[in-house]
C-alpha cells in the first residue's frame, strides 16, 4: 500500500506531500528505528476545541483554511475485527500522541516528575496537585525531556506557560529563555531541529505566589485547541478496538486508590500511574473506537466503580467497553502474578480461581454502574501455548459472568529461546521468514484448543495481543547477529506476506476480535513489536498487512 496516499486520504494532498518530503530527506526512512534521528516536516493544520471525555470529531485541512467534520459510525457488531495495543506514552517513544509534546515529557526514575539540580543541602520543591514545583529555591531548577526517541517534527514550536517566573529550551530546541511576570499567558515561538537528544524543557525561577505551571509546547501549525496529531488519528483509524494496557501502564501497577490516578492537567501523562482515562474516551470518541480497558491489580472497589462510571457517562453510547482485569496474571514477570498468588493463598483459592474471581468481581461492579451488560464485553484471559490456564478459568467462571475468553497467539516466539536462539541465529532472513510462515500451522492448533474452551462456556474467543514474536529471550537478546536477524525479517516486504496467512488463520478458525502488538515501537533488542517503526513511516509491511485486513474486515 502507498503510504504517501494513505495520509492524501484523510489529510488532502498538501499534509501527504509535506510527509513525503520530510521523509525523504532521512536516511532509511522506511528502515530507521525509533532510536534514531531526523525530522519530518509537517505542514499546519487546524482543528476544532477538543474537551477530554467528550466526543469530538476528526478535522482535516481544507483549502482556504476551514475544517471538515468527519463522522464515524461503529465497526460492524459480531464477526472478525481487527483491533491494535497502543504504546506508552514515552518521551522515547517515536509516535505522536499529543500536539502538545510537553504531555510526553519525562518522569524522573525515581518517581518525582522531574528531573532536580539542587543547591546543596536543599530539598526537591513542594508541588502542586498538577505535578508544579510551588516554587524554587535559590539555584534551583527542575527539568524534564521531551521527544527523545528522534523522527517526529521539526519547525517552529510554541511555548505557552501560565505564572511568574521563567523556563528555559534546549537541545533540540534553539536556547530560548523565557521570562514572565505572571500577568496572563506567555507565548513564544522556538525552532526545534529534531534528533535523538530530544527537547529540554527547564523551570529556573518560580515566584512561590505565582507560581510557573501549565507548560505547553506545541508542535507547528497547531495550537492547544487540538488534543491529538492528525497523524495518530488517522494512522489508528483503521482498527475497531484500542487495547490501552501500556497507556494505563498496567503492567507492575502500584495504583489501587482513585486519587492516584494521572489527572487530565498533570503535567505529563507519562506517569506512574498512567494517561488520564478521559484521554482514552477522548480518543475514542473521536475515532469512533471501542476502548478495551485493563483494570490495575491493585485497584479497590471504589476505583473500578468511578473508572465505570467515567466510562459510563462520557463514553459515546454507540461503542462497548472491554473490560480485562490487569493483563497476564499468569506471566511470573509482572507484579500482578504475585499479588494473585498471594490472594489466592489467603483465600485458599487456586491461583487461576482467584483470578476469576476478582475478575468476576470487576466485571459485576461495572455491570452495577452501567446498568447491564449491552454496552460491556467482559474478558477473561488465558495462555496461549499453556490450555490449562483458559480450562481452569471455564471450569471457575459462573456461567454468564463473562464475554470472552482472550489469548495471544503470537507466531515465531520460539526462535528466539533458550533452545534454539543459536541455531536461528544462522539462518538467512529468508529462511527465518519462512521458519515464521511454518509456524502459523502450530498457532492454528492453539487456536483450535481455545476455541472449542470458549465455546464449551458460552464465550467468544478474542486475541487480547498478538503478532510476531521474533525476540531474544535472556542472554539471546545481547546477541548483535540474532538481533539484526530480527530486525531484518521484520522489515522484509515477505513479512506482509506471512501476516496476511496469519490473519487469514485467524478470520478462517475463529473470525472475532484480533488485537495486535503493538502499534509503533522502535526496533530494539527485546523486540521489533511495532506495526511501524515511527508515526511518519511508509511500506510498513506488518502494518500494511494490517490495514489491508481491516478494510477488508469490516466492510470499509
Amino acid at each position: 500500500m502507498n503510504g504517501t496516499r494513505i495520509v492524501s486520504n484523510l489529510f488532502g494532498p498538501s499534509l501527504a506531500v509535506a510527509i513525503a518530503v520530510g521523509l525523504s530527506g532521512t536516511a532509511a526512512a522506511c528502515g530507521g528505528g525509533g532510536s534514531s534521528g531526523g525530522g519530518v516536516a509537517m505542514a499546519p493544520a487546524t482543528a476544532a476545541p477538543a474537551t477530554p471525555g467528550a466526543p469530538s470529531p476528526v478535522t482535516s485541512p481544507t483549502q482556504g483554511g476551514g475544517t471538515t467534520p468527519i463522522s464515524w459510525e461503529p465497526a460492524p457488531a459480531g464477526g472478525a475485527r481487527l483491533g491494535i495495543n497502543l504504546g506508552y506514552v514515552t518521551h522515547y517513544m517515536p509516535d505522536w500522541p499529543f500536539v502538545d509534546v510537553f504531555k510526553t515529557s519525562q518522569v524522573n526514575s525515581e518517581g518525582f516528575p522531574w528531573k532536580v539540580v539542587n543547591p546543596k543541602g536543599a530539598k526537591n520543591p513542594p508541588l502542586d496537585a498538577e505535578g508544579y514545583p510551588k516554587g524554587l529555591a535559590a539555584g534551583q531548577a527542575v527539568t524534564a525531556i521531551c521527544m527523545s526517541g528522534g523522527r517526529y517534527p521539526g519547525g517552529v514550536y510554541t511555548l505557552l506557560f501560565d505564572g511568574e517566573g521563567e523556563v528555559q529550551l534546549s537541545l533540540d530546541a534553539e536556547k530560548t529563555s523565557v521570562s514572565h511576570d505572571g500577568r496572563g499567558a506567555v507565548s513564544r515561538p522556538v525552532t526545534v531541529k529534531p534528533t535523538s537528544s530530544g527537547i529540554q524543557v527547564r523551570i529556573v525561577r518560580s515566584n512561590p505566589s505565582n507560581h510557573v505551571r501549565n507548560i505547553r509546547l506545541i508542535m507547528p501549525g497547531f495550537d492547544e485547541r487540538t488534543t491529538f496529531h492528525p497523524l495518530f488519528l488517522q494512522r489508528l483509524q483503521p482498527f475497531a478496538v484500542l487495547r490501552f494496557l501500556n497507556w494505563g501502564r498496567v503492567n507492575r501497577s502500584r495504583i489501587s486508590k482513585w486519587s492516584q490516578r494521572t489527572p487530565v492537567g498533570y503535567r505529563t501523562q507519562s506517569n506512574e500511574p498512567g494517561v488520564a482515562y478521559e484521554y482514552m474516551v477522548q480518543l475514542c470518541n473521536t475515532l469512533g473506537k471501542d476502548p478495551w480497558i485493563c483494570v490495575p491489580h491493585l485497584a479497590d472497589d471504589d476505583y473500578v466503580r468511578r473508572l465505570a462510571a467515567l466510562l459510563r457517562d462520557s463514553l459515546d453510547p454507540r461503542l462497548k467497553v472491554h473490560v480485562e482485569y490487569s493483563n497476564e496474571v499468569w506471566n511470573g514477570i509482572f507484579s500482578q502474578s504475585g499479588h494473585v498468588k498471594r490472594e489466592a493463598d489467603k483465600n485458599k483459592r487456586s491461583f487461576v480461581q482467584q483470578y476469576v474471581a476478582r475478575s468476576v468481581e470487576v466485571f459485576r461492579i461495572f455491570e452495577q454502574t452501567f446498568g447491564g451488560t449491552q454496552r460491556l464485553v467482559r474478558v477473561i484471559s488465558g495462555q496461549s501455548n499453556n490450555a490449562g490456564i483458559a480450562k481452569q478459568a471455564v471450569a471457575a467462571l459462573p456461567p454468564g459472568a463473562a464475554d470472552a475468553l482472550a489469548i495471544a497467539p503470537y507466531f515465531g516466539g520460539h526462535l528466539g529461546n533458550g533452545k534454539n536462539w543459536q541455531a536461528t541465529r544462522g539462518l538467512t532472513v529468508e529462511r527465518l521468514i519462512d521458519a515464521c510462515a511454518q509456524d502459523i500451522h502450530n498457532r492454528r492448533n492453539e487456536v483450535r484448543t481455545h476455541l472449542a474452551l470458549a465455546r464449551s462456556a458460552g464465550l467468544q474467543l478474542v486475541a487480547y495481543e498478538g503478532g510476531q514474536h521474533l525476540a531474544g529471550v535472556g542472554s539471546a537478546a545481547n546477541d548483535p547477529r540474532l538481533v539484526n536477524l530480527f530486525i531484518a525479517a521484520n522489515r522484509h516486504p515477505r513479512m506482509a506476506q506471512v501476516y496476511r496467512e496469519y490473519l487469514t488463520m485467524w478470520r478462517t478458525e475463529v473470525g472475532g476480535l484480533f488485537c495486535h502488538y503493538s502499534f509503533v515501537y522502535g526496533p530494539k533488542k527485546h523486540g521489533s513489536w511495532g506495526a511501524l517503526e515511527h508515526m511518519a513511516q511508509t511500506g510498513a509491511p506488518k502494518y500494511d498487512a494490517l490495514v489491508e485486513a481491516a478494510r477488508a474486515w469490516h466492510g470499509r
